[in-house]
């Protein structure tokens, strides 16, 4: 059995700052309980605390990296940890109160209650400033440490390294790199902020070169090839930096292994049951509200292609108008007058896909995948598109790598793009990855976020 976990190394300030929270909210609320009870707190209301805690900062973004402070990025942050706080408030307030009347207790509070919620209360205004000052401290050290070192040598041709920095235009996260001809010999100036040195596998490096970068590598820098540099800084492998079909079959190895396949299948099934359960009363109401806009059909069925290239059918809400594709198969656009009023809400917080649960109930779908695209629209992407058909290695999803990544996809650049995200998820598929991509996809959903299609269409 293989665990791939190479997305960690990049997020490991983000989930140090998570265990630090969680442990600081536990921490603190058992000192607070215990000085006043001399006893400490129930177990489960502790975790539950700490749970929401952070699961909500994330959220909210409040792990998001600081490279220096200012007033605009105090004043964010402290607004962000009050909101945290109030919801904290209203949550636990309520809780408490509706399971006074499920136990037919009482209907107001006694002074006990009201003794553990000044308790509750004043552990969390304690968390937030505490919280507040602890993750500006984690993320300016960890600047200050490590993403002082950002340069990058890129050693091979010119040609590869002009394709390698236009791919690296379309990421936020643009890194610094040289260039330094194999043509040459490799000199290194150590009084720059050198990070590690970028080699392209297929080029020829001579034996001198070959020891220089041997010693570099010896002397703690890092010596890391084109597709795995790529793949770490920025967790995905754009198809024009693969040379060769071999680069590839070593990075879709992983998912011969079926115990992930069997785990996967089980957390589908899992977890989909329980969705349909909690949104049942939201897909009753979304129902009623799109038959009652045109009276048309609830339920909208599409051909795409899934697992090994065969054909499935996925089921949505219907979000269009119901002679939207009168003209022919086309991809949506913004400001897409084919769709309805309740459609652009449904696909803001991505209502619409709900009724694919049922796909990933019969087998054809999986929760997490790249997602499935039509036939007809394919057919000009294979041409486009080199190794696009690696796609269908796994089952296609209702979210996955590409789509908590990258925005709503409309052109055939948009859909390179998402295919480089779909291959890394293929090369580092894991149950860890899937439990990833599910909480981004849920911060997706709350925030309204990632929907719409680009501008430029090509």
């Amino acid at each position: 059995m293989q665990i791939k976990l190479t997305w960690i190394n990049t997020r490991r300030r983000k989930i140090i700052s998570i265990l630090i929270d969680f442990c600081i909210s536990i921490t603190l609320y058992n000192h607070i309980y215990f000085s006043e009870f001399d006893s400490y707190p129930n177990y489960l209301v502790n975790i539950s605390l700490g749970l929401f805690w952070i699961t909500i900062s994330y959220i909210l973004g409040r792990y998001m990296k600081e490279k220096k402070i200012s007033i605009e990025s105090l004043f964010n942050s402290f607004l962000k940890v009050f909101l945290l706080i109030i919801l904290c408030i209203v949550v636990y307030v309520l809780v408490n109160w509706f399971s006074s009347l499920i136990i037919l207790d009482q209907l107001f509070f006694d002074k006990n209650d009201f003794l553990l919620n000044n308790i509750f209360v004043k552990s969390i205004f304690y968390l937030g400033f505490i919280s507040l000052f602890f993750q500006y401290f984690i993320s300016i050290i960890n600047y200050r440490i490590y993403e002082k070192r950002n340069l990058w040598i890129f050693y091979g041709i010119r040609e590869d390294y002009l394709r390698l920095t236009q791919e690296i235009k379309s990421n936020n996260n643009y890194s610094k790199i040289e260039f330094a001809s194999t043509s040459e010999t490799l000199k290194i100036d150590y009084s720059k902020r050198l990070k590690g040195i970028i080699v392209n596998e297929n080029n020829l490096i001579n034996k001198d070169n070959l020891d220089n970068l041997y010693k570099l590598k010896l002397s703690g820098i890092e010596v890391i090839s084109l597709i795995n540099w790529f793949e770490k800084e920025f967790h995905r492998v754009p198809t024009n930096l693969i040379e060769n079909k071999y680069q590839l079959i070593m990075r879709i190895k992983s998912i011969e292994d079926s115990f992930h396949i069997r785990i996967k299948r089980i957390g589908d099934i899992f977890i989909s049951l329980l969705i349909i359960l909690l949104a049942s009363p939201i897909i009753l109401i979304v129902s009623l509200l799109i038959y009652l806009e045109d009276k048309g059909p609830i339920f909208y069925s599409q051909i795409r292609t899934g697992l090994n290239g065969e054909i499935i059918k996925i089921i949505k809400f219907r979000s269009m108008h119901v002679n939207a594709e009168i003209e022919g198969i086309q991809w949506s656009n913004n400001n897409d007058k084919r769709i309805t009023r309740i459609g652009k809400i449904m696909r803001a917080v991505r209502i619409d896909e709900l009724p694919q649960l049922i796909c990933v109930l019969s087998g054809s779908m999986s929760l997490i995948g790249p997602r499935p695209e039509r036939p007809e629209i394919e057919e000009k992407l294979f041409k486009e598109i080199p190794y696009y058909n690696s796609r269908y290695v796994l089952k296609p999803g209702i979210s996955g790598w590409a789509q908590v990544n990258y925005p709503y996809g409309a052109s055939i650049s948009d859909t390179k793009i998402k295919l480089s995200y779909d291959i890394y998820y293929i090369s580092n598929f894991s149950f860890f990855l899937d439990l990833l991509i599910f909480f981004k996809t849920i911060k997706l959903v709350l925030n309204a976020r990632g929907y719409k299609p680009q501008k430029k269409h090509y």
